[in-house]
């Protein structure tokens, strides 16, 4: 019997075999993922964490013209922190963080500013004049032979109907106050010392208005001013009263 040879069919090449670590280490080499893992921690600038953490307490910016210090504190570290981030060319993160510190800042900035500007165009009932503490202790008393005389530029204000902010100075009292004395500041009716003559006005309410003491806190009062001055034990005690018919 006759046989034929027939030749095999081609077998396609499909290369040479590829384990399985090939196969993993490819996976894990490729473009895709290459910058993942090389990067997949970035160090975080301390400006990051520090401004998200200042605009957190911006929010104090609200309660007082000082405390706008700190929402203007958080935009400027804000913008420097970016800028440390931008200048690192991808080697920091903490992008968002700073971000939200910034934002959180300039929006408590802004309404604080807006909010003050806002109060103080208002606040001074109709009929009475802004006075400020700081114009009237630079009218300093004149004392010649022995004489205090007050300021004649303070005694101008005499029978004026005015408008001024200040501290209450702590009495045995706390309640419904007939009369107070309004300081300058807190550094000297809080923290001991006793105040300067010029940095206090004696208040006397002349109708049924009445105070309740106030720690560490500005109050308003208008009333009319009087540059008199009050005489105790041979003592001058106070230059100026105010005959208050507006405390808030």
């Amino acid at each position: 019997m006759m046989t034929t040879d027939v030749a095999p069919p081609p077998v396609e090449d499909r290369g040479t075999p590829v384990s399985m670590s090939e196969l993993q280490s490819d996976a894990f080499s490729s473009p895709e993922l290459e910058g993942e893992n090389e990067f997949s921690y970035r160090p975080i600038p301390v400006l990051a964490p520090v401004s998200l953490v200042i605009g957190l307490c911006s929010v104090i910016g609200l309660a007082s013209v000082a405390g706008l210090s700190v929402p203007l504190a958080g935009v400027i570290l804000g913008v420097l922190g970016l800028r440390q981030i931008s200048q690192a060319r991808g080697e920091y993160g903490g992008f968002k963080l700073t971000v939200s510190g910034l934002v959180l800042s300039s929006i408590c900035l802004l309404a604080g500013t807006t909010l003050h500007a806002y109060t103080y165009a208002t606040e001074v009932p109709e009929g009475y004049e802004r006075l400020s503490f700081r114009w009237l202790a630079d009218q300093k008393p004149i004392i010649e032979d022995g004489q205090t005389r007050i300021h004649p530029e303070a005694k101008s204000l005499d029978g004026q109907k005015i408008f001024i902010k200040g501290y209450m100075y702590p009495g045995k009292a706390k309640e419904k106050l007939k009369s107070f004395t309004l300081c300058k500041d807190t550094a000297q009716c809080c923290f001991g010392g006793k105040p300067a003559i010029t940095d206090i006005i004696s208040v006397e309410f002349v109708n049924d208005a009445r105070a309740t003491h106030r720690e560490l806190s500005l109050v308003n009062v208008a009333g009319t001013f009087r540059a008199k001055k009050i005489v105790v034990g041979g003592e001058i005690t106070s230059l100026y009263t105010l005959e208050a018919e507006y405390f808030k």
